[in-house]
């Protein structure tokens, strides 16, 4: 992630003295919203919480405002929400309005603020092409003659792998498009790249 200045302290340009000084400089994570390197996801899209984050009522977090913790999960079962809007803190940090989408949960329907930071929060999508994919689906994944993953011509088990020709957009997710010229899903809990 790059950084940009967005406060530069009045006493940055001066006169050197023999006295110790002080300048701090304010950085922000730099935010892209669209193509491949966007770091914030687009309005519609799908995210998941790769470490514990919270659920708040308003976009200035605090203890009393949290809704719900979601633990940290393992790739396949980490918590997922469909983000809903924008919105800003009281100091001016960027979060995600969303919509708890984790189907067989106690939260599932819940609305609120989380956090937008990527080191937290990523997409659930793949944005890039990789060569090859693996499936880490227990149930396997299938591939489809359309990108809208209808007729369906082949199904893989876990653990396979799979080389890739592109990538390509569906609404506002993703597909992989193997070298058989089938369809699977970029959805990074059903597949995994691999070297």
């Amino acid at each position: 992630m790059s950084y940009q200045v967005t406060k530069t302290p009045a006493n940055a340009i001066g006169t050197f003295t023999t006295e110790a000084q002080t300048v701090t400089y304010v950085y922000e994570p730099q935010v892209v919203q669209n193509g491949a390197a966007a770091t914030i996801a687009p309005k519609g899209s799908v995210i998941y919480a790769i470490k514990k984050i919270g659920l708040y009522q308003t976009p200035t977090f605090s203890t009393k405002q949290r809704l719900v913790w979601y633990a940290k999960q393992k790739r396949t079962n980490r918590p997922m929400f469909v983000v809903t809007g924008y919105a800003k803190s009281v100091n001016g940090v960027k979060r995600y309005r969303v919509k708890d989408v984790n189907h067989h949960s106690k939260t599932a329907g819940k609305t609120g603020y989380v956090t937008t930071n990527t080191d937290y929060t990523v997409r659930v999508y793949y944005a890039k092409r990789h060569v090859k994919i693996k499936v880490i689906n227990a149930k396997g994944v299938n591939a489809y003659q359309k990108k809208n993953l209808t007729g369906k011509r082949a199904h893989y088990r876990y653990g396979q792998q799979l080389k890739v020709k592109k990538i390509v957009s569906h609404n506002l997710t993703t597909r992989f498009v193997l070298s058989n010229g089938t369809y699977v899903t970029a959805n990074k809990k059903l597949v995994m790249t691999v070297k």
